[in-house]
């Protein structure tokens, strides 16, 4: 299906070996936005690409469809793509690059219920994409969220501080209703593992890239960290600048 003007773009990848079926609650937070599902079949480094696909790639294709079909019955404009691959993470790099994706959903468990997002937020050049995001995301659901600020020093405090309760008040300016964000801080010498800690109270993180590709970013970073050991499901916004 066609994207809609100023839609947001959300790739979903999933295991195409064994989709399953997305929760009620991910397919009613992501409706409001394209969707590009994306069903990677891992192929083993012994076997062939084009067997594998000649054996599953019909069946994986209508199991995809199927789960788009989902989302599009809720109002989405959503597609499927299927890729027999060796290498899931290229594969997921490749195909946002592709679809112009804005965020990227990590394969963890999806609960019943995404209604408190935590976004954890540092001064760096992806602050801006991910408000954005933010804004885009909760304009269209229910959601609450709570932006984080970890601080490692005290000298740093009160920049982060600054940073979250300036997106606290962009939000609110751009229509975000008050009693719907809020904003928390804390203190530790690893951020990784504070974010990580808060994240057991929330049913969804949404974090920014660091580097400007997928691939980069899974080779080492704060972000990796957090992906890596979240309890919950993250959506990372993709810089696309």
């Amino acid at each position: 299906m066609s994207q809609r003007l100023d839609e947001t773009t959300i790739l979903v990848p999933v295991d195409a070996s064994d989709p399953g079926a997305p929760s009620g609650a991910l397919v009613e937070l992501l409706s409001p936005h394209a969707v590009v599902v994306l069903g990677y079949y891992p192929v083993p480094d012994q076997s062939s690409s084009d067997q594998l696909r000649s054996q599953f790639g019909e069946q994986c294709e209508a199991e995809l469809a199927e789960i788009a079909d989902q989302f599009a019955q809720e109002g989405a404009s959503a597609e499927s793509v299927l890729v027999f691959t060796k290498d899931r993470t290229k594969t997921i790099d490749r195909i946002a690059a592709k679809y112009d994706a804005d965020a990227v959903l990590t394969t963890q468990a999806v609960e019943e219920t995404l209604d408190r997002i935590l976004v954890p937020m540092r001064g760096d050049e992806t602050l801006d994409s991910i408000l954005e995001f933010v804004e885009q995301l909760l304009a269209e659901s229910d959601a609450t969220a709570t932006l984080f600020n970890v601080a490692t020093s005290e000298d740093d405090a009160s920049q982060g501080e600054l940073i979250v309760r300036g997106a606290c008040d962009r939000l609110e300016e751009h229509g975000v209703d008050p009693d719907r964000i809020d904003w928390k801080q804390t203190q530790g010498e690893s951020a990784s593992r504070a974010i990580i800690g808060a994240a057991e109270a929330y049913d969804l993180l949404v974090v920014g890239e660091t580097e400007p590709s997928l691939r980069e970013r899974i080779l080492g970073s704060i972000t990796n960290t957090v992906i890596d050991a979240s309890p919950r499901p993250v959506l990372i916004v993709r810089n696309n600048s």
